[in-house]
């Protein structure tokens, strides 16, 4: 997975943020230069880039008119430090870098991340450091940085980004053992919009207008609203969601407080915030912003609440080719409604919250971050309300800032079983309907450059990775072809029996039963080879073609026809029977190909070496938690040999693969889960809690937010955030099974 923003840099010196000092030495401009194109004189001094562009900063590039554009582009900007700063030993943060850099000051190359073509290595989550030479840095001072992006989001996007002390930057990069605070942005939603709120820099980055990244290919969805911020306030003294529901609340030292959220109620794309105090003060009360996108509409009113209390209201929405919210805004900035707007919010997501399941005997972290996790899940779910049909009921894998803002089949069936779990029925099953309903299908057949046809190769009704924000299936491509996973049949086929045996919802069974036996269940059959294995493909790890004989695959294709097989069975339906064996001879491949001696599963067939890249692939301790294998011993062995290889320590948890990217070397959370589930079901109560645990302790610290990853180096929280299907969904189950 990747995908990207674009550019930031601010200067900063040895001050503390801690402290409330100012850390900034230098602030830099909000556009800088651009130009796509490769020509090795960009990087000097003093080159005439009169005629580039400017693009604005945290933004992607194809945000800006540069929407098709993948290769290689340049940035450039100007700066100017005092003299007494000129021979101090300084480090430049570049940032985080989708997808690979070099980056050069005054003309000379002070480092690089990835790689560029023809070897593309890419680096695009990696935080960059640069220690610059002595006697490098000028009063006047010329940054250029040469960026690759393969594929998606282009650009320079995020990360720490300035002129630091060594000490500074350390502590800006919040080094050091986990749990610990080290995500600052929280996200309010409502299933239409999003908003993401910068606790560092005390202000809302972007409101969004769908939750989904892009329309369709190459169409990119843009903010409609960006950098909004109440003016002359202090630094914030407490940030956090009110009682783990969507709005979002910020208090300040002198008693005024600010009030941030996407509503519920009534379901509109309308953002507010809504600044508290005393009347006197409120009347100063200014606020500034950035329109992007679409035609702004905008609302500001103070209302009294008490003789001790009024509120200013922040109000905006927007129309475009598309939307006409003209009506919407109006009616939703009626004063009445808005008096009491924040508590009802807050009011009506406890309301909602009160009516699911929570195990039993959990304690106050525990059912803060379960609650929290719920809230998400409806957040992040695409409104019935959303004005593309088929888009409505998908699950993003992650809200903003997180950069998977995409409907991925994978993720979306761990969602689709943690609201199963939750006893979130209806939202259950308008996400698998959303698969059902989708636009699917383009990849029947796919002839790539190897003349082989890696299609599916029969009629089937869900992805072959993800989808567009319209509902459209997505095959996610890059130099090595597209996507074509397989994975994801099996695993909606259990998502999907898990919702009716819960919900008893019987006339769903009876609607869908033949589209998912025809054109899910049974292409899974056609996968099935003469070694009993699901055939080559991208696997679930995005490989890309020619692909693999993925463990992965195998075993949640044979889950998933058990599972599915049973229930018809149970119905009294036919077929049962055909689907059970093709299970059982997936079950017999996996014996047969990639048990190892009896030790342990190895990743895909085709490996031959335990050092050997991916031989071990975390993925597959869903053959335990699915059932698959009940063999303790078998499993004590499997999970040793995983250990050695993917156990960063023995305090912490597993890397995804035996892959040295640091990508696949970081810790998952997700895994970390996967592994609990297993463990306690094999009877290692104890070592299941006190991973379990560990992820609690470490998101109770991050606004009850999981993360995608944990930094392999610095134990910080990576990746996407937060993480849905594969964070909020998988802790609601995992606590299912725990407690």
């Amino acid at each position: 997975m990747k995908r990207s923003l674009t550019l930031l840099i601010f200067l900063s010196f040895s001050f503390s943020f801690i402290l409330n000092l100012q850390a900034q030495l230098v602030q830099l401009p909000e556009q800088w230069k651009f130009t796509t194109g490769d020509q090795p004189e960009y990087r000097l001094k003093d080159f005439n880039d009169q005629s580039w562009v400017q693009l604005r900063l945290r933004t992607q590039w194809e945000n800006q008119g540069f929407n098709e554009y993948n290769g290689i582009a340049w940035y450039r900007c100007q700066f100017s430090i005092p003299d007494s700063l000129t021979g101090k030993e300084l480090y430049l943060l570049a940032g985080k870098i989708d997808d690979a850099d070099e980056t050069y000051l005054n003309g000379e190359r002070i480092g690089q991340s990835g790689d560029f073509p023809p070897g593309t290595l890419s680096a695009w989550n990696k935080q960059r450091i640069y220690k610059i030479p002595a006697g490098l840095l000028k009063s006047n001072n010329t940054i250029a940085i040469r960026v690759y992006d393969g594929t998606g989001g282009g650009g320079i996007y995020g990360g720490s980004i300035g002129l630091y002390t060594k000490e500074a930057y350390i502590k800006e990069l919040n080094a050091g053992p986990a749990p610990k605070k080290s995500f600052f942005y929280l996200t309010t939603a409502n299933g239409l919009i999003d908003a993401t709120y910068d606790e560092k820099r005390d202000m809302v980055e972007t409101v969004y207008p769908h939750l989904f990244q892009s329309y369709d290919f190459e169409k990119p969805v843009s903010p409609f609203l960006r950098n909004f911020k109440i003016n002359g306030l202090p630094c914030p003294s407490e940030v956090g969601t009110v009682d783990n529901t969507h709005v979002i609340r910020v208090n300040y030292p002198n008693g005024m407080k600010v009030y941030y959220l996407a509503p519920f109620q009534p379901n509109v794309k309308v953002f507010a915030a809504i600044v508290e105090g005393r009347p006197e003060s409120l009347s100063k009360v200014k606020a500034s912003y950035e329109k992007e996108y679409g035609t702004l509409l905008f609302a500001e009113k103070l209302i009294k609440i008490s003789e001790q209390v009024s509120r200013k209201y922040f109000l905006f929405s927007f129309t475009d080719s598309i939307h006409n919210n003209s009506s919407d805004f109006y009616t939703f900035s009626m004063e009445d409604h808005l008096k009491s707007l924040p508590e009802a919010e807050i009011r009506g997501m406890k309301e909602k919250l009160s009516t699911a399941f929570y195990p039993a005997g959990l304690n106050a972290k525990e059912r803060s971050l379960y609650e929290q996790s719920l809230t998400l899940l409806r957040m992040g779910q695409v409104s019935r309300q959303e004005v593309f049909p088929l888009s409505r009921g998908q699950i993003i894998a992650s809200l903003r800032p997180g950069n998977w803002n995409i409907g991925w089949l994978r993720d979306g069936t761990y969602a689709i079983m943690a609201l199963s779990k939750a006893g979130w029925f209806a939202e259950a099953k308008n996400a698998l309907e959303f698969f059902l309903k989708a636009d699917c299908g383009y990849y029947e057949h796919y002839t790539w450059t190897d003349g082989h046809d890696h299609g599916v190769g029969t009629p089937y009704k869900l992805s072959v990775c993800r989808y567009f924000g319209i509902g459209k299936e997505e095959s996610d491509f890059n130099d090595f072809g597209p996507n074509i996973e397989l994975d994801g049949f099996g695993l909606f086929l259990t998502a999907f029996v898990d919702y009716i045996r819960k919900s008893g919802d019987q006339q769903m069974l009876d609607e869908y039963r033949e589209l998912i036996s025809r054109q899910i269940a049974d292409p899974i059959l056609t996968f099935i080879e003469d070694d009993n294995l699901i055939r080559k493909e991208s696997g679930p790890w995005e490989q890309h073609l020619p692909g693999r004989k993925q463990a992965f695959t195998s075993i949640v294709n044979a889950a998933g026809l058990k599972e599915y097989a049973q229930l018809l069975d149970e119905k009294s339906f036919p077929d049962g029977p055909k689907y059970l064996a093709a299970s059982n001879r997936l079950v017999q491949g996996i014996r047969e190909n990639l048990v190892v001696e009896n030790t342990c599963i190895k990743g895909f067939k085709e490996a031959t070496d335990p050092k050997q890249t991916d031989y071990f692939d975390g993925g597959t301790i869903e053959a335990f938690t699915q059932g698959l294998f009940s063999d303790k011993e078998f499993f004590d062995s499997h999970f040793k040999k995983y250990s050695e290889a993917l156990r960063i320590t023995p305090e912490r948890g597993f890397s995804r693969l035996n892959n040295p990217d640091w990508y696949t070397i970081a810790e998952w959370p997700f895994l970390d889960m996967r592994i609990v589930v297993a463990l306690y079901n094999m009877g290692r109560k104890a070592e299941a809690m006190q991973l379990m645990d560990s992820i609690t302790a470490y998101a109770s610290l991050n606004f009850n937010y999981i993360a995608e990853l944990y930094d392999h180096e610095d134990e910080n929280y990576g990746g996407a955030i937060p993480m849905l299907g594969y964070g909020a969904g998988a802790y609601i189950l995992t606590m299912g099974v725990l407690k």
